[in-house]
């Protein structure tokens, strides 16, 4: 986090709504990869992630130490998840990844970013099937680049735990993957 972050968050705090907007438009990807990962489409992600910004506006007071904002931003975005789809079990959301992921996919322009879309694709639906704690912290450290220590404090376990839901997330997406390519 750089010093412009701290700034924003004092400025939110006392009320400032321009600085907010920044902080929101700073961390709005994050929030939504996260959110989609729960809500399985555009329209379900931007609701948990419009939530997740009204809670943080309305509790950014209640933040003790500024230098957590990113993991305690991914808490929020974490826990409206889970409330969502406990509110939501009767949409059949996973019926709709096949459609939800076009997204991701722009029409290729040779066949090398075909081939590289549809891996992602792949990979993608293969995420969905992990357990949601295992897919956060997948997400958080190969798709942000977050270090396990931060992981580990965002998700409240050990190191350990961390370095063993990526070890084990790993083996499975391998084995999903290897699977959906011995299926074509």
């Amino acid at each position: 986090m750089n010093d412009n972050d701290f700034e924003l968050i004092k400025l939110t705090k006392n009320g400032d709504l321009t600085a907010f907007d920044s902080l929101m438009q700073k961390y709005e990807k994050l929030v939504y990869k996260i959110s989609y990962g729960f809500g399985r489409s555009k329209e379900n992600a931007l609701d948990i992630s419009q939530e997740v910004f009204l809670k943080v506006f309305q509790k950014i007071n209640k933040l003790r130490d500024d230098r957590l904002f990113k993991s305690w931003i991914i808490k929020i975005t974490y826990n409206e998840g889970v409330d969502w789809v406990k509110k939501n079990r009767h949409l059949q959301t996973h019926a709709s990844i096949d459609n939800e992921t076009d997204f991701l996919i722009q029409a290729p322009s040779n066949e090398d970013e075909f081939l590289a879309k549809e891996h992602k694709s792949e990979l993608i639906k293969s995420l969905y099937n992990l357990n949601t704690r295992y897919r956060l912290a997948v997400v958080l450290r190969y798709f942000e680049d977050m270090p396990i220590k931060e992981i580990a404090q965002t998700l409240q376990c050990s190191e350990g735990v961390v370095k063993n839901m990526l070890f084990r997330s790993l083996r499975k997406l391998k084995t999903s993957l290897q699977l959906q390519n011995s299926q074509r």
